[in-house]
């Protein structure tokens, strides 16, 4: 370090004859060495590790997949949280959750049917099985939806180690609350 030091101020200039140094060119080459030691420092911790460039190992697919199997039936997008795709995981999230609440509001309409037939209103009483149904179907079918494509596209996001999937359009129309 201090021949590099030596050296610089003798390229420099800053050195004469009769060994003083010139104080200007001094600060201005020291300050230079620091710049370029502080450059190379942030490199090197900023480098990536080389492990992280390889793709997703099989032990990291089953562990997605068994996340995206068990706690994702119920947390939608676990497999994908896991991977490190957090746009899909967020998106599945959501659309699980608007399931849920069609779902729920089917429910409600459903009893809603029961009490009105249970009041002797058999005309309202089928429009309200009917239309809640319909309303609980699809909530169960938005659910289903999520926690399928966590299935299926899990592994993917794996092996691009949290890449959202290219041109993913299917995801984004089912997202109705999407940001």
């Amino acid at each position: 370090m201090l021949v590099a030091v030596v050296s610089v101020f003798v390229a420099a200039g800053c050195v004469g004859r009769d060994e003083r140094v010139d104080p200007g060119l001094a600060r201005a080459a020291r300050h230079e060495l620091l710049a370029h030691q502080r450059v190379s420092e942030l490199e090197e911790f900023y480098e990536e590790p080389r492990a992280y460039e390889e793709p997703g190992s099989w032990t990291d697919v089953v562990i997605a997949q068994t996340l995206a199997i068990f706690p994702g039936i119920i947390l939608h997008g676990a497999g994908h949280w896991y991977a490190g795709d957090r746009r899909t995981a967020k998106q599945l999230s959501r659309i699980g959750q608007f399931g849920y609440l069609l779902t729920a509001i089917g429910g409600g309409v459903v009893y809603g049917g029961y009490e009105a037939d249970q009041a002797g209103l058999d005309g309202l009483a089928t429009s309200l099985y009917a239309s809640g149904g319909l309303v609980g179907g699809a909530g169960i079918l938005y659910i289903g939806t999520a926690w399928v494509y966590d299935l299926i596209d899990t592994p993917r996001a794996v092996r691009e180690r949290g890449a959202p999937p290219p041109r993913s359009t299917f995801v984004d129309s089912l997202d109705v609350f999407g940001d």
